[in-house]
């Protein structure tokens, strides 16, 4: 089955904070994807 979204070896920052490291996946079509996000 084909990716409607792949990621590979993303990272984010913002000034100092590293929000994101290294994330990596995909979501086949017809695949539901949620994401999560907790508190510092």
């Amino acid at each position: 089955m084909e990716n409607i979204i792949e990621i590979d070896n993303l990272t984010k920052e913002y000034k100092e904070l590293r929000a994101i490291d290294n994330l990596s996946f995909e979501v086949k079509k017809g695949e539901i994807l949620g994401l999560l996000r907790t508190k510092r």
